[in-house]
């Protein structure tokens, strides 16, 4: 193994180590420690921070105040911190943590028993908690993890299995195969799907205020229910509050009939990116999209002073 091979792990182990850490931390250390955080780093943004305000600019065709990019670290630190502390969680806590609409509820409980669902989700909110609350409906959750450094891997695999989900590497031989078989068994299939790992996604247009903007997403969720007739569902979390958090379900996605296979899949994967970027746009300080996005990215002026900024309760929501 070579040094820098080392170097990596180190840091995934380091990484791993602090998550873990996270997943002990009380709320009365943790929220103050969060919001100290983002005001830091609205103030004096890092690199990642830059790119969330870039594409959160280049979504809602405005550029983030402070306050909103407060929101925005304390809404990803609220969210890695969930989904340390959720295996330790009652059931109790987690059901009255998530609103819905029980309607939308009824709609995805009879697709997943009649033909079998798969719900798409953008990195928005915590999924996990999601994930652990549609469990506790009757329907259990296979997902795909993306490929992270071993040891950060291994922990949010033990972390999803202890809330009883099954959880498939998503560079493991044979993931589509059980992806199938799980929506014929009428297990409930979960994808993150907005951003395209790859590089080689579908192409899509994100529906911005400022009008289309070219991209790419994932095409697997499309591709699995074109491929087995399975409802595509989409679901966006989003805070509304200090202790509670909302899934939206979107409408049933289906293809259009009488086109080709490839055809099906990439209209079906646009009406998805539409649908995921209304929700994103409506509650874009949940989007937690620090990474590179939009192919021509936005660069952020300077930060404007903000006072707000570094008042906890500026942000409405008390995330």
């Amino acid at each position: 193994m070579t040094p820098g091979h080392r170097s990596d792990s180190d840091r995934g182990r380091l990484s791993a180590a602090t998550l873990g850490l996270a997943g002990h931390l009380p709320d009365s250390v943790w929220r103050p420690g969060a919001q100290l955080a983002g005001s830091v780093l609205a103030r004096f943004p890092t690199a990642g921070v830059q790119r969330w305000r870039g594409n959160a600019q280049t979504m809602t065709g405005q550029r983030p105040s402070p306050a909103q990019t407060r929101r925005a670290v304390v809404s990803w630190m609220r969210t890695t911190v969930t989904s340390m502390q959720l295996p330790r969680w009652s059931g109790e806590r987690i059901d009255a943590t998530v609103d819905h609409d029980p309607a939308q509820l009824q709609a995805l409980r009879r697709a997943c028993r009649d033909r079998g669902a798969l719900v798409a989700l953008p990195h928005m909110g915590s999924w996990d908690l999601a994930g652990a609350w549609v469990a506790r409906r009757g329907m259990p959750v296979t997902t795909v993890a993306e490929h992270l450094p071993e040891a950060e891997f291994r922990l949010f695999v033990r972390t999803r299995e202890r809330l009883g989900m099954r959880v498939l590497g998503y560079r493991e031989p044979g993931t589509v195969r059980h992806l199938v078989e799980d929506l014929s068994g009428h297990r409930l299939v979960c994808l993150v799907a907005d951003r395209d790992l790859s590089g080689g996604g579908a192409p899509v247009h994100w529906a911005t205020a400022d009008g289309p903007v070219p991209g790419s997403m994932p095409p697997g969720p499309a591709h699995l229910a074109v491929l087995t007739g399975a409802a595509l569902i989409g679901a966006a979390c989003s805070y509304r509050g200090p202790d509670r958090m909302h899934i939206e379900l979107s409408p049933i996605l289906e293809p259009a009939a009488g086109e080709t296979s490839r055809q099906r899949v990439s209209q079906l994967t646009e009406r998805l990116a539409e649908w995921f970027s209304a929700q994103i746009r409506d509650q874009v300080c949940d989007w937690h999209m620090f990474q590179p996005f939009f192919p021509d990215p936005v660069i952020p002026g300077p930060v404007i002073p903000d006072n707000r900024a570094m008042h906890p309760d500026s942000a409405g929501t008390g995330q």
